[in-house]
């Protein structure tokens, strides 16, 4: 399981960061037989299983 870690990042690290994980996610699935439609379905799930999340959590907190 991967857990975040809490860190003081800048913003431009923690999207180089998110971009890295990115790609590295893609080549795994492109390496594992993946096709392009099965990403992108992949891709809507996963944003699907957030959404439901934030949903739960309720209105976002203003840092």
């Amino acid at each position: 399981m991967i857990t975040p870690q809490t860190t003081t990042s800048t913003p431009e690290l923690l999207r180089n960061r998110n971009k890295a994980v990115a790609k590295s996610f893609y080549r795994q699935l492109k390496s594992e037989g993946f096709s392009h439609d099965q990403i992108i379905e992949l891709s809507a799930t996963l944003l699907d299983l957030v959404n439901n999340d934030l949903h739960k959590e309720g209105p976002p907190i203003e840092l």
